[in-house]
């Protein structure tokens, strides 16, 4: 692991919510490793650092030991020599032991989870039209996973050519599967439409998406996955955008949208969630 930058000093410090993200920026300028990795480094090191109290110290939850602080600040590259995070700590201990009123501690571990998952926003509609231009403009990979995602494509063919034509870019679309025939009996009862008419939906959407193939332009893949769906998302690069399906029929319905940034928990699970669904994904 790499040792992060000087600029980031711990006795700035005054919440244990600071602390946090005193210690998610190492993480992160460290080349963010996993929680498997420093369990890893943890074991060849002698120093314990299990996944759940890992997850509990950078989400700010509460004040970690400080022999959990000083070995995982060394997983991330600080040097020993390096006596801030062990005088931080002291201080936040101090200060900690107050008594506080079980409101206060409920808005501080609210307010530190929060962060912690990386959410930038939620809500019950998708993101404007200039916003989703916004998270088009620089993007380097751009995966898209939906059930068929046909109005989405349609409103945003034009950044989805700018993307396609960057050589240096890569798009992934996971759409459900056409020839499954559970998935596609799922899926025709929950938008309401018959197993003709949404294999067509799907089939228009691969289409859309390998018709923005250049000899010189972005790396396109276009995946078919079985199975149902309970959420859809879109990441571009260090940000994603998820949202949740609606058991209602009627199209409109307001749904939970979640935006969320790496470093972060909620960031992190669509990661994880990416690399299971394209392991279940066959060339589309």
């Amino acid at each position: 692991m790499t040792s992060p930058k000087d600029d980031i000093d711990p006795l700035d410090a005054t919440t244990i919510a600071d602390f946090a993200r005193c210690l998610r920026t190492v993480r992160l300028r460290a080349g963010n490793p996993s929680y498997r990795t420093l369990q890893q480094w943890g074991e060849r090191n002698k120093i314990p650092l299990p996944r759940s109290t890992v997850q509990d110290a950078l989400a700010g939850r509460r004040l970690p030991r400080k022999a959990l602080v000083i070995g995982l600040v060394r997983a991330f590259g600080v040097p020993a020599s390096d006596r801030r995070w062990e005088i931080a700590w002291t201080r936040l201990a101090d200060r900690t032991s107050s008594p506080t009123t079980p409101r206060t501690q409920l808005q501080q571990r609210l307010t530190s989870d929060f962060a912690a998952a990386g959410l930038l926003r939620v809500g019950a509609t998708y993101l404007s039209e200039l916003e989703w231009k916004d998270l088009f403009a620089d993007v380097t990979e751009l995966d898209v996973v939906v059930a068929y995602g046909q109005t989405w494509s349609n409103l945003h063919a034009r950044e989805l050519a700018q993307v396609a034509a960057r050589p240096d870019s890569c798009v992934r679309v996971v759409l459900a599967d056409p020839d499954d025939e559970l998935t596609v009996a799922v899926l025709a009862d929950r938008f309401d439409t018959t197993r003709d008419e949404l294999r067509a939906r799907i089939t228009a959407t691969r289409n859309a998406y390998e018709t923005l193939r250049r000899p010189d332009g972005a790396r396109i893949e276009v995946y078919y996955r079985p199975g149902d769906r309970v959420f859809s998302f879109y990441r571009f690069d260090d940000i994603a955008v998820v949202g949740l399906y609606s058991h209602s029929r009627a199209r409109g319905a307001a749904v939970p949208v979640f935006v969320c940034a790496r470093p972060g928990e909620l960031y992190e699970f669509v990661q994880d969630e990416l690399a299971v669904i394209l392991d279940q994904s066959r060339p589309a």
